[in-house]
């Protein structure tokens, strides 16, 4: 192959008129969102079939690229509707939109002061924000790429509190034990994974009926553990578990990480949105007690993917944890540098994710957003309600917070989750909704989220319509 002449790069169009053109395109998407709906499902080959997604060696037209963008949107799952009620997310805030954008328009990096002032200001404030409604007056916290990697941050800063020796020496000759619920998100085992303590080190403790971890079989845990020479450091309680949307006792098991001087970290990724809401908040009674909290507002507070925070009430904990190296070429004394987030960070470049949720926050208020959580809340109670009242449907457990999990009448030749797995795929090839399905204890149900403050009778009743048409449709499926 000959090597290519070198020279400039010429744009047909600049930044300004590019955006322009993807703008015709997002704002005919967004005009016609509610016609849409969440969009029906393809499959991957019969998609792939659909759309010319090659690269190759030319470069392609602005025309053919704006209809790369139509295409786009033509195919995405319109996360944006009501009726996407799948993920423990749905639908964003117009600020937060905003927001976006202008982080990619800026397109810096939060490593450092000097190369994003105003979204180290903006991410500062947020952090103290959110920590003074866990009751933190001076707590500490981070920006992070999700829930996941929040309850990484918050093992690897207890195995760091408790031992800071391991930081340089790594840990040696020591079974260190994370103790999580049964209901706990799988990310804690990810995590162990990562830290190179094992995933056999993490002993699931014990969960009620209703998936609150058990107190007593953590403390039985915790004693069987230490009987056996090993060292227990890391214990997470749930705020908001990924099936039921339960919440564990925090008061409880703070006390028992207190007595057994254990680190008790609090994945809220889910459920921390609750405490901007006087109303909700008392689910998460004793948080100001944690060790730690990891907390998603883009789950129930709409400000967009990702918006991931982990806070703590320890001072400084963050740079004492993660801290170390780039000071020879971008963390530089100066007035400046210690207000740098890089060292606080398990990572160096970072997007300007506080941009978003501050335009969110900042557009609705404490007082707004207390009202978007309570909304939510009550479309749960409408379609549990709902539910309740319709012939074919019932009702797993009375819901808690935003998990509305319900079964749906089989043939009794159907295997529960064959019937809820081949209900949900109905609607979604039809485009008439997205909804999930959940196995717990050999129980399979579908899991509807009201996570988007649309959802309310006039989006609940015809979903409920549309699942009950499918169920009679499949009623002779025979596979």
């Amino acid at each position: 192959m000959k090597p290519r002449k070198t020279g400039s790069i010429k744009w047909p169009m600049n930044h300004s008129e590019v955006l322009q053109l993807a703008q015709k395109s997002i704002d005919q998407y967004l005009r016609h969102l509610s016609d849409r709906g969440v969009g029906a499902s393809v499959a991957p080959l019969e998609l792939k079939e659909k759309l010319n997604l090659s690269l190759g060696a030319k470069a392609q037209s602005d025309h053919q690229l704006q209809l790369d963008v139509q295409s786009y949107l033509n195919h995405a799952v319109g996360t944006l509707d009501p009726r996407f009620m799948n993920q423990l997310f749905s639908g964003v805030q117009p600020w937060a939109l905003a927001g976006e954008l202008l982080a990619t328009v800026a397109n810096t990096t939060m490593a450092t002061f000097e190369a994003s002032p105003v979204a180290t200001l903006m991410e500062r404030e947020l952090v103290q924000h959110l920590c003074q409604f866990a009751g933190w007056k001076n707590g500490d916290g981070i920006m992070v790429t999700g829930g996941s990697n929040a309850n990484l941050v918050g093992m690897l800063m207890a195995r760091n509190q408790l031992f800071p020796d391991y930081k340089k020496s790594g840990v040696s000759g020591a079974r260190l034990v994370a103790f999580v619920s049964e209901e706990a998100h799988y990310s804690f085992g990810k995590a162990a994974n990562i830290m190179g303590i094992g995933t056999d080190n993490i002993r699931a403790v014990s969960a009620d009926e209703q998936g609150r971890m058990l107190p007593e079989a953590l403390k039985s845990a915790i004693s069987e553990s230490r009987s056996q020479g090993e060292k227990p450091f890391f214990i997470a309680a749930t705020a908001g578990t990924t099936v039921l949307g339960e919440f564990d006792p925090l008061e409880e098991l703070s006390r028992i990480a207190r007595a057994e001087k254990i680190w008790l970290h609090v994945d809220g990724a889910w459920g921390g949105s609750v405490l901007v809401s006087r109303k909700h908040r008392h689910l998460m009674k004793g948080i100001e007690l944690a060790d730690s909290l990891g907390w998603d507002t883009h789950k129930m507070l709409g400000t967009g993917l990702v918006s991931s925070f982990f806070l703590t009430p320890h001072a400084n904990a963050l740079r004492t944890s993660h801290g170390g190296g780039g000071a020879d070429y971008i963390f530089h004394a100066s007035d400046a540098g210690s207000w740098d987030l890089g060292p606080s960070s398990l990572q160096c470049g970072r997007k300007a994710d506080a941009i978003k949720v501050w335009f969110a926050w900042r557009a609705l208020g404490d007082e707004g957003l207390e009202t978007y959580v309570d909304t939510l809340f009550e479309n749960a109670q409408t379609a549990a309600t709902l539910i309740k009242q319709t012939a074919g449907l019932e009702l797993v457990c009375e819901p808690t917070s935003l998990n509305v999990c319900f079964r749906v009448k089989r043939p009794h030749h159907v295997p529960s989750a064959q019937w809820h797995r081949l209900l949900r795929e109905q609607l979604m090839k039809k485009g008439q909704a997205m909804v999930n399905m959940a196995t717990r204890k050999d129980d399979s149900f579908i899991r509807l989220i009201t996570a988007h403050p649309g959802q309310n009778e006039k989006i609940l009743k015809p979903f409920f319509t549309d699942l009950l048409k499918a169920a009679e449709d499949l009623s002779s499926w025979r596979g």
